[in-house]
């Protein structure tokens, strides 16, 4: 964003020629001016130069401290408020009001945010309780969490860890207490010298050959503002560097300021996947630190005295930032793609930032960096701040809110009430039963997931509009043969959504709740059990792969008896119904959870195209959505994972898979009057 410098003094203007009338002498003071203002360059806001610094907060430089890594809490830190700063969601992701105990219904949910929760579709990781009774309760340590991932790109490989979208701070650098609540006191680092036990939910592993965690070693991560204010971040370097363990070297790799050398941890068979026995196997130097060795003579990097180059430092945000983390998690859960061909707001010049600004009117309460956001039907991290500050359809079209300026972006946002008055005379009360999305999000262009089948132990995918299976995650960034239209809800308003199916095993807890199985235990049992089904999913590239997955009632039975024998009591499957071995025998029961729905917000489809629901006006757009065969309401669903799965794969076939307004309760599609 550029500010143009006010000019507090202004000397050498003529006198006005007497004569002229008191409006034409008003248009050449005008006309002096802009010339005069013209004539002045234009200054682009730029950071000064930064003095690195470490841990320590010594200064980093070609003679001193050359070979550490840098500390953004130390060299950012030193001027602006860090801890106001971190205090944002984004941060914190629920580590704010963590605890053991925060769902006393379902105890192994521990916050509202990433780091506490369980929601597969994004990551089917578990955090582990602060305090366990038994390492089979316990599926990721916050030192796993950090960094339990992998990176292999030339060979396909990727298991992202859950804190390789996290910008660092809040739980990846502090700990938890005794309660399992957030401790400030002390860093991840100084709480692991005072406690190691193997069942404690920060200081233990699951990878290392002791079983307990190695921050010491590997440092903490604090919260890395490059990620968001430097335009060349380097995403897959800093997370290569988490993979290795390497957590306090992850921002100075991110920022490219340098190449760092050496790993605490190096995986013996960079090319395994998740189906090899060597996936997770590797080697510990624990002993040797890496080194880093920074770019000292790049001039575009750093100044002459050794100090950063503050033009590095963006005090805008710009998208390609957000989408660092976001582009590939919106792919794989609504299929957007935010491009101009993807979305006609992208294409009009907007950024996320002019829909996603920072909360707050003054500056001070925008500092604790709370991005406006909207209501998640899956996310409830800060659900308080649902809707605060953000820019919506509503407010920029109808309630003529829109005042982006900015170069480069549409200067209107158009007003749609009189055209829609127009073509749906007498229907215009729709707009109070439908959202703006169900209408006009309609062509996502990639291949959002639908189906994930963990009964394996295995995140095994299948994508919504052929069910073709994901080989790697970054399969869903792919485009699909063709634009696809989205599911729709019923509840106060249709909204546009992607259904998420699941099959999965847990325990059964007296309460009647499900507690989920790691997958590191579920895959172990799956090894031991002979025979399990295998099907042929059609993969993207046109290729097929042999895929086991539990359907049979041989599949179900045999996985139950291994995973009791293993240790874990009243084991359940859930599936399309729920699954358990009774005297031996498998007893089944109705499965009462709901779908998992993913809402689709993004990707508004650009008005030529003509893909929107009710274009052709009245009485042809009304059918658009009336019509018995219209994917409105009869856009078919899975109603049964296993029998899809067993006999009907890829196609999907009535009773296994039914239209949408019978699982909303309706026997047909409305009439149109």
């Amino acid at each position: 964003m550029n500010h143009i410098v006010g000019i507090s003094h202004m000397r050498g203007i003529p006198t006005m020629p007497s004569g002229l009338s008191k409006k034409m002498r008003r248009n050449l003071v005008m006309i002096i001016f802009l010339i005069v203002l013209l004539s002045v360059p234009a200054l682009t806001w730029s950071h000064q130069d930064v003095w690195l610094r470490n841990e320590q907060g010594d200064r980093i430089t070609a003679m001193l401290n050359s070979v550490d890594p840098y500390s953004p809490k130390k060299t950012c830190g030193a001027c602006h408020p860090y801890s106001t700063i971190t205090s944002g969601y984004h941060f914190q992701q629920g580590f704010d009001v963590i605890k053991d105990g925060y769902d006393a219904t379902k105890p192994w949910i521990l916050s509202p945010g990433m780091f506490g929760a369980w929601l597969p579709t994004a990551a089917a990781g578990r955090l582990a309780a602060k305090n366990n009774t038994n390492t089979r309760q316990m599926d990721l340590s916050t030192y796993d969490w950090i960094g339990a991932g992998k990176y292999n790109a030339k060979h396909k490989v990727k298991s992202p860890s859950c804190g390789s979208c996290h910008p660092g701070g809040g739980p990846m650098e502090y700990g938890r207490n005794s309660q399992g609540r957030a401790d400030l006191t002390k860093t991840l680092i100084a709480g692991e010298a005072a406690n190691q036990g193997q069942l404690d939910g920060d200081y233990s592993s699951r990878f290392t050959a002791d079983s307990k965690s190695h921050f010491r070693a590997s440092g903490v991560v604090e919260a890395d503002c490059l990620i968001c204010h430097r335009s060349a971040y380097r995403m897959t370097e800093r997370n290569e560097q988490l993979y290795r363990r390497n957590y306090r070297w992850a921002a100075t790799a991110g920022a490219g300021l340098g190449a760092v050398k050496g790993a605490v941890f190096t995986y013996s068979n960079p090319v395994a996947g998740p189906d090899h026995s060597d996936f997770t196997k590797g080697s510990w130097d624990l002993s040797k630190r890496p080194v880093v060795s920074y770019n000292w003579l790049d001039p575009n990097l750093f100044a002459s005295d050794g100090r950063m180059k503050g033009r590095l430092i963006k005090k805008s945000v710009s998208s390609k930032n957000c989408l660092q983390c976001h582009a590939e998690g919106e792919a794989k859960n609504t299929g957007t793609s935010f491009t101009p061909a993807g979305d006609v707001h992208i294409k009009a010049g907007l950024s996320c930032v002019d829909c996603h600004p920072l909360v707050g009117n003054a500056k001070t309460q925008r500092l604790a960096h709370q991005i406006a956001k909207g209501k998640s039907f899956t996310g409830h991290v800060r659900d308080d701040l649902d809707g605060v500050g953000m820019r919506t359809c509503i407010s920029c079209h109808s309630e003529v809110k829109y005042s982006l300026t900015r170069q480069g972006a549409t200067k209107h946002a158009r007003n749609p009430q009189v055209t829609h008055a127009k073509l749906l005379s007498g229907a215009v009360f729709h707009t109070y039963l439908i959202s703006c999305q169900s209408c006009h999000v309609t062509a996502q262009p990639l291949r959002a997931m639908t189906l994930l089948d963990m009964s394996t132990g295995r995140e095994t995918g299948y994508m919504v509009d052929q069910f073709d299976g994901v080989s790697w995650l970054e399969d869903y960034l792919k485009a699909a043969p063709k634009p696809w239209l989205p599911w729709q809800t019923r509840g106060k308003k249709y909204l546009p959504v992607v259904p998420k199916h699941m099959q999965w095993f847990g325990e059964k807890m007296k309460n009647g709740e499900i507690r989920p199985i790691p997958l590191y235990y579920v895959a172990k049992a799956a090894r031991q059990v002979r025979n399990l089904t295998a099907i042929n999913a059609n993969l993207p590239d046109g290729k097929k792969e042999k895929r086991q997955t539990v359907v049979s009632d041989c599949d179900i039975t045999e996985m139950l008896k291994a995973l009791s024998k293993s240790g874990f009591a009243n084991v359940i499957y859930v599936s399309d119904q729920l699954y358990e071995l009774k005297k031996d025998k498998l007893s089944v029961s109705p499965l009462k959870q709901r779908t998992l729905y993913y809402g689709v917000e993004h990707g508004v489809t650009e008005l030529s195209k003509k893909r929107t629901y009710g274009y052709k006006g009245r009485p042809d757009g009304c059918m658009q959505c009336h019509d018995d065969s219209s994917p409105f309401f009869a856009k078919v669903d899975l109603k049964n994972v296993r029998e899809f799965l067993k006999k009907d794969y890829p196609a999907l076939k009535n009773p296994n898979a039914v239209q949408q307004y019978e699982i909303w309760g309706l026997r047909s599609v409305p009439a149109f009057e």
